[in-house]
């Protein structure tokens, strides 16, 4: 009778973990099946040619939860923002040697400043990548890893600038996401030879190759640019009137691009043209084929969406960065 007793104990045990540990739903609609939900139905708003784009909406309890997210200011705003400034790498903002693969960040303002991992800024003595996922708080400075996306130039970008601009050597502004391409080379090799050689692949299929082999050349004016200002046009507002998407699935063709979902539907709003200016980079270059089926689609989603589990870790295929208790991106790598 023991023995009975223990099994079936045993097995409802069992029975529950599975169900806590079970992957997040993908539905056809219905935002209420689970706390993110990947959207599957035809809309011509979510797609342009090439690029289709599947938003993730999250459950009211996920935005409850993380809406003190929507505060932090993404790079763009900061660095529009007086205060807030990326500089060559200098120890604490006051000199040092030049380090390629580091920069400084000044932040003399009262806002938090998210920074996200592919995050491209142009200026300084050379347009970098940022390497890592941070948060800048205010009145701090941080030293941050970064790749070189400019092999060809290592001197300040404006050289009849005062001697006092380029010792500061302070960057000029903010680009975009870089493409996925470029975000893989960053987050899974981590090795700067092959971060050139993305930057050069994307460049060169956009007709955007330059002397100083930047990837910022992809704003030259080209044929190539026209199609993916069109691609932009049609895309940004794609998602307007909903409060609740926090992400994306991002198809081209027969790929998917990439998986972003943030922990808030404001912080991924304020997020979205930076993330679809590099999708797009891509898809102009592809050849049209045969759509993506959807299992493959939900297979992606489900692989970086299990992440929003409390105790789920990053692995080769899908990262997650947390900041204070809460996550705060899931993307694919």
């Amino acid at each position: 009778m023991k023995k009975l007793l223990f099994l079936a104990v045993f097995t409802a045990l069992a029975l529950a973990s599975c169900v806590n540990d079970a992957p997040l739903s993908v539905s056809k609609g219905d935002p209420k099946q689970s706390p993110l939900t990947l959207l599957t139905e035809e809309n011509p708003s979510w797609k342009h040619e090439n690029l289709r784009l599947y938003p993730v909406v999250a459950s009211p309890e996920v935005v409850e939860a993380n809406t003190r997210l929507q505060n932090l200011k993404t790079l763009a705003e900061g660095m529009q923002t007086p205060g807030f400034r990326v500089m060559e790498q200098k120890q604490f903002g006051r000199g040092g040697d030049a380090w390629y693969h580091g920069l400084t960040v000044q932040n003399k303002t009262q806002d938090t400043v998210l920074l996200l991992s592919g995050d491209v800024v142009k200026g300084g003595n050379q347009d970098r990548v940022l390497a890592h996922h941070e948060v800048i708080l205010p009145m701090t400075v941080r030293n941050i890893e970064v790749f070189c996306v400019e092999a060809g130039r290592s001197t300040y970008y404006d050289p009849s600038a005062p001697a006092v601009e380029k010792e500061a050597a302070a960057f000029k502004g903010y680009y975009n996401v870089a493409s996925p391409q470029v975000r893989r080379a960053v987050q899974n090799a981590g090795n700067q030879q092959e971060v050139w050689d993305a930057v050069a692949k994307v460049t060169k299929a956009n007709n955007a190759e330059s002397s100083t082999k930047a990837y910022t050349a992809l704003d030259n004016e080209s044929a190539e640019k026209t199609r993916r200002d069109a691609y932009l046009h049609q895309l940004t507002g794609s998602f307007a009137g909903r409060t609740d998407i926090v992400g994306m699935v991002a198809v081209c063709g027969d790929q998917i691009l990439g998986v972003d979902i943030f922990g808030n539907p404001e912080l991924f709003r304020r997020q979205y043209s930076a993330l679809l200016h590099g999708y797009v980079a891509e898809t102009v270059a592809a050849s049209p084929s045969t759509q993506v089926g959807e299992d493959q689609v939900r297979n992606a989603f489900e692989k970086v969406s299990r992440l929003a589990a409390p105790h789920a870790k990053s692995n080769e295929k899908a990262g997650k960065f947390t900041w204070g208790g809460s996550w705060v991106h899931l993307f694919s790598k």
